[in-house]
This record gives structure tokens, sequence and C-alpha cells, in this order.
């Protein structure tokens, strides 16, 4: 992670939200340390502060072995790639080497997207990436599932606090 952390650095080791880590901050449960410094965004901790702590409490609330949350980077970059396959299936006329290229770069995202864990988001981000999964079907056969996927935007950006 770097030497220092903060609440949504701390989240994200966890794989828990960020408003859940900065609630056991304020009630100080679950052991969480004081941090090592206060700045205006925030509290920070020293790694070798926190660090300890994380992996304890990972594993005493059974998080040790637990998929992490789909990152915001891996939802953005997912929902901008389902939103460009989408726009390019709408034009007039039909490039199939550019729909092919789109829907291989979200078909990239696929093992990245099976990784996150099985909570709303990431079961979100699978069934967005599910019209291009089998490879060996043309892009262009695939207008139907994907503007109908769109709905899944909207859901992933609702069901993410930090969009």
């Amino acid at each position: 992670m770097g030497d220092f952390y903060g609440i949504a650095e701390i989240a994200d080791a966890m794989g828990l939200s960020r408003q859940l880590v900065a609630v056991w901050r304020k009630r100080r449960s679950h052991g969480i340390p004081e941090p090592d410094a206060e700045l205006a965004s925030g509290p920070i901790w020293r790694r070798e502060t926190v660090e300890p702590w994380i992996e304890r409490t990972r594993g005493r609330l059974g998080l040790a072995g637990a998929r992490e949350s789909a990152s915001r980077s891996l939802r953005l970059r997912t929902c901008r790639r389902v939103l460009r396959l989408a726009a390019l299936m709408l034009e007039e006329p039909q490039r199939p080497r550019v729909l092919n290229e789109a829907a291989d770069q979200l078909r990239d995202l696929i093992h990245e997207v099976d990784q996150a864990a099985d909570d709303v988001v990431g079961a979100l981000l699978r069934e967005l990436v599910e019209p291009v999964r089998d490879p060996d079907v043309p892009a262009e056969l695939l207008r139907v599932p994907v503007i109908e996927s769109l709905p899944l935007v909207t859901a992933v950006a609702r069901n993410s606090p930090d969009w």
C-alpha cells in the first residue's frame, strides 16, 4: 500500500467500505489504533502502526481469505468500456473491426472482474461483462445483450459510495 494509510486505504486493504472503517474509528471499536497524525483530509496511520491491526482484524472477522471488493478503478474501467461498446453498436454503419476491438478491451477485464468479491458490485460487474465472455461471438451479434446491460452501469454507481 505504501508508507501511510488513510481510511480509504484501510478499507481497501480489508475489503470493507470506507464508511464502515470511519464508523469503527469514530466509535473506537474493533481495536482500531489511534492515528499517527491528523491532516485536514483526515487521519493517517504509519504502515507499521496499522498493518498488524489489519491482519489481526481480517483474521478475526474471517476476512483473511476473502476476495476484495472491486476497486474504484475496476468499476470505472468496466463501466466505461461497456458504455463505449454500446455507443459503437449504435453507430451506423457499424464498424466490425472497431466493435471487436472494443469487445476485446472489455474481455480483458473479465479475469479481474471475476476476482472481485461476491458482493453486490462484484455481481453487477460480472453481469456487465457476461455478454462478451465468449470470444467466438462477433461483437456485432452482441448489440441487444450489451444495450440491455446498460442499466447495470447505473446500479454499479448506486452501489458505489465513492463513485
